[in-house]
């Protein structure tokens, strides 16, 4: 798993490069607030980018459908880190589920999603967690205990 401060952070072209074609954007705090409707300009950007490149971008969330400020295809109520309805999602669109990059703020939901679907795993900081269910606040307490545990062990 690799770490990044935010999106912004990340080495597409070196992705790109290494075969890498299909990117999964968690979005709640790792492409804007908790609940906000609007992707800023610079990740707008980058989404063109990536698909100048060929690269298929797409939104997987666990949180409520959305009339986003962009036309991007996305899954709400992904239900991750569960993978039947991404691996639905996915064959609909006749994609290559070998070269996956999966990309988000959370361990217990995007990491693990990505694990069982043998992705290419980035975790981000997430943007805000001010305003997050009580839920997700307990796997974030949860989540600084099993990283410090991880670095004690590498």
């Amino acid at each position: 798993m690799e770490t990044k401060k935010s999106i912004f952070e990340i080495n597409y072209d070196k992705l790109i490069n290494l075969g890498y074609k299909v990117f999964l954007f968690d979005f709640d705090n790792t492409l804007n607030k908790w609940k906000h409707s609007t992707l800023d300009l610079k990740t707008i950007k980058l989404f063109e980018e990536l698909k100048k490149k060929n690269a298929k971008v797409f939104i997987i969330s666990n949180g409520k459908p959305r009339n986003l400020n962009y036309n991007i295809e996305a899954l709400w109520l992904a239900r991750k880190p569960l993978t039947f309805k991404i691996k639905k999602f996915l064959k609909s669109k006749n994609l290559d589920r070998e070269k996956l990059v999966v990309i988000g703020d959370q361990i217990f939901t995007d990491m693990l999603l990505g694990k069982f679907l043998k992705a290419y795993l980035i975790k981000v900081e997430p943007i805000d967690t001010s305003k997050e269910f009580l839920i997700t606040k307990f796997l974030r307490f949860l989540e600084k205990i099993l990283l410090k545990i991880l670095k004690v062990m590498i």
